[in-house]
């Protein structure tokens, strides 16, 4: 009995969806019919939604984790035959349609998020997916992105940039190059929608741009400011605020202050012939500073200082007498230029001992990426330079000719610091091992810490640029002639053809020609002929109209490619050699003219995704030859250099040759005669025009030799 109440259960609230369903169905007033999908040119995939009636723009979001595009329809039913259909191209891996009371939801269903677009073409919606695009997607999987970035005014007209993550950001690095404030943002992600330029100048504060753009894996923030300002950027969770604030009076005259370069409480002294230990002792009671003074500070001097800061005032009275001073903490020491140079000199060579006595260690150090022969190189120029350069000017030479460490110029307070003049100690060596592309150094243990890192700065990737030429020539010809031709004959009493002959000097032969008669000056084309006879004679007449019109179009592209590391010049060549005798007195030789194609670039990578490109492209082709055998070659080139944004296209420039000609062709004084001498004349044009365009691309390959 419990066993069909069940049953009758489950079947009325079976019956109860289906109702629903149907109901849904009938209300709604579009309905989804059909769903293809394709893929098109340049990475990307296009899902097409077609509808019963006039689609509308889809409301849409996104999920992370399982990746998902989900877009809501409103007022709409599905009138599927499969609502689930597997894409498997690319990213997309499904796609599912679901209705629920008035509303259908399509979800794309993708291995990882990327970049997409919808657009409503009648009744249809097409989706386009940019798997190009997936390294900056909105979510990315991998690493963090910016959800949102807005602007807003502060209580006391400070501009607030604010920047939403949709998670705590790690890599944050805020900067200020002149009047703009720059934002690195690194492994976050960027939405299509919010890399934009925000214009904020109506908010009458010191912000007037932020521009914001992806960099592939990172993203950059450029806030454009007016006038002087003060900056403050910090993060309270997900959120990075950036602040921008007009400086006070109060703040601008501190500024000019610290451009002044004293910045100490003013004082006034006004003495007569006062002792140099005596002014100096009261600068200290002012200050509150200790100051230590030696005793070879001797002398008198006489002030008169008013409100001047005492850092000024105590500045003019060292250089006054010849004095210096060193400040250490919270103690000045005050002694005489030459005792305080001696005293740093024997401090300096006291540390030097203590650094020739370190131990010397070797290690090794295994480059990836540049060869170690190259490093060796780099080091031990350095070392030259710092040996050379300096002590070249001290009028000292090397001991011996041998390289040793430029002990003039290194830090007093740490002889190895990388900020001296070479990386290496007096004792130090570095060998190189291409074989298994490693360094051999043997130096002290500070030493060669520094060294790891000045070798990891160096040993980096070098990007590769792909340069993309075409070289398109096009010509246009065209040639018109008109013209007449007479011809008369006469039959002998055989009935053969007599014709105007030649007749031979000696003899009374007559050889026949072929012409046969007088022939008027058109070109023999035989387009159009009429023989006229007459009637009751032997005599014939032959005319022959003759009319041509020419027309011809070629275009040829040719498209040399080549890849090259950055910096490096690279050369591709194509054509022919053509050979051809000379003859001198050893003989008749053959040597050989080349007809080539070649590409030679020089790139360079420049900050802001821009390639500095030195090229010389040449185009040659064979003229064919002259009378007298020598070959003619038709020259083409461009030599020059340019600046080109990644992936855009530059015309170089372009050589356009318009050749017009027309010819008139008569018989003397009857082709003169109007109306009459058209049948006495030939009539010729023609119209020639070549055109040679030169097209480049630069495009920049990463790391894994694809193209960006």
């Amino acid at each position: 009995m419990n066993r069909k109440i069940i049953y009758k259960q489950l079947l009325s609230a079976v019956l109860w969806v289906l109702s629903i369903s149907i109901v849904t169905a009938v209300h709604a007033s579009n309905m989804l019919e059909d769903i293809s999908f394709a893929s098109i040119p340049g990475d990307k995939i296009q899902i097409t939604l077609q509808f019963s009636e006039t689609a509308v723009e889809p409301g849409s979001f996104t999920i992370d984790s399982p990746a998902r595009i989900s877009l809501d329809f409103p007022d709409t039913g599905v009138a599927l035959k499969n609502k689930r259909q597997t894409i498997g191209i690319g990213l997309a891996r499904s796609i599912t349609a679901v209705s629920a009371g008035n509303r259908t939801r399509v979800v794309l269903n993708l291995t990882s998020l990327t970049n997409y677009s919808t657009s409503v073409d009648g009744n249809k919606v097409i989706v386009t997916l940019d798997e190009a695009n997936v390294s900056v997607s909105t979510a990315s999987l991998s690493h963090n992105a910016i959800e949102n970035i807005d602007f807003r005014l502060g209580e006391e007209g400070e501009g607030n940039v604010v920047i939403y993550f949709n998670k705590q950001p790690e890599n944050v690095n805020l900067k200020q190059q002149g009047n703009r404030l720059i934002l690195d943002i690194k492994d976050t992600g960027l939405p299509g929608n919010l890399e934009r330029r925000l214009d904020v100048t109506d908010f009458k504060t010191p912000v007037t741009f932020v521009d914001t753009f992806a960099k592939g894996k990172n993203i950059k923030m450029v806030v454009d400011t007016r006038g002087e300002f003060d900056h403050l950027g910090y993060q309270a969770g997900n959120t990075f605020v950036i602040e921008v604030k007009e400086l006070t009076k109060a703040q601008k005259k501190a500024k000019d202050k610290a451009k002044f370069g004293y910045t100490g409480e003013r004082l006034s002294l006004n003495f007569q012939d006062i002792e140099v230990r005596a002014v100096l002792q009261l600068i200290a009671d002012f200050t509150g500073k200790n100051m230590v003074t030696s005793d070879t500070v001797t002398g008198s001097i006489t002030l008169r200082l008013k409100n001047v800061p005492w850092d000024q005032a105590l500045a003019i009275i060292l250089k006054t007498k010849g004095l210096g001073m060193r400040e250490e903490g919270n103690v000045m020491r005050v002694a005489p230029a030459e005792e305080l140079a001696a005293i740093e000199k024997q401090e300096l060579e006291a540390k030097k001992q203590i650094a020739e006595l370190m131990p010397l260690v070797t290690e090794t150090i295994e480059l990836q990426f540049v060869t170690a022969s190259t490093v060796e190189k780099l080091l031990i120029k350095s070392r030259q330079q710092a040996l050379y350069g300096v002590r070249g000017r001290s009028g000292r030479g090397s001991r011996g000719g041998t390289s040793s460490y430029n002990t003039d110029t290194v830090n007093p307070d740490n002889p190895d610091d990388p900020k001296g003049a070479s990386y290496f100690s007096s004792r130090g060596t570095v060998m190189s091992d291409d074989r298994t592309n490693k360094l051999i150094i043997r130096d002290t243990a500070r030493n060669i810490e520094q060294l790891r890192k000045l070798i990891a700065e160096i040993d980096t990737p070098t990007k590769q640029v792909l340069i993309d030429a075409r070289i398109v020539a096009a010509s246009d010809s065209f040639e018109k002639d008109m013209g007449l031709s007479w011809n008369f004959a006469k039959k002998d009493g055989q009935g053969n053809i007599k014709d105007r002959g030649n007749l031979t000097p000696g003899t009374n032969d007559t050889v026949q020609t072929t012409a046969g008669g007088v022939d008027l000056g058109a070109p023999q084309k035989n387009l159009l002929g009429v023989t006229f006879a007459l009637l009751n004679s032997s005599y014939l007449v032959d005319l022959e109209i003759s009319a041509s019109q020419t027309e011809g179009f070629s275009e040829i592209i040719s498209s040399p490619r080549v890849v090259t590391t950055n910096g490096q010049k690279a050369t591709i060549k194509a054509g022919d050699k053509i050979p051809y005798k000379t003859t001198s007195q050893n003989g008749t030789q053959t040597q050989f003219e080349e007809a080539v194609l070649s590409l030679d670039v020089t790139p360079l990578i420049i900050p802001g995704d821009k390639v500095n490109m030195d090229l010389n492209i040449k185009k040659d082709t064979n003229g064919g030859t002259t009378d007298d055998g020598q070959i003619i070659i038709n020259k083409r080139e461009v030599k020059t250099s340019v600046l080109v944004s990644n992936g855009d296209t530059v015309v170089l420039g372009g050589i356009f040759e318009h050749n017009k000609s027309r010819t008139k062709d008569s018989v003397p004084i009857l082709g003169d005669i109007p109306v009459i001498g058209a049948a006495f004349r030939v009539n010729s044009t023609a119209d020639d025009k070549k055109e040679l365009l030169i097209f480049i691309t630069p495009k920049i390959m990463n790391e894994n030799l694809t193209v960006r």
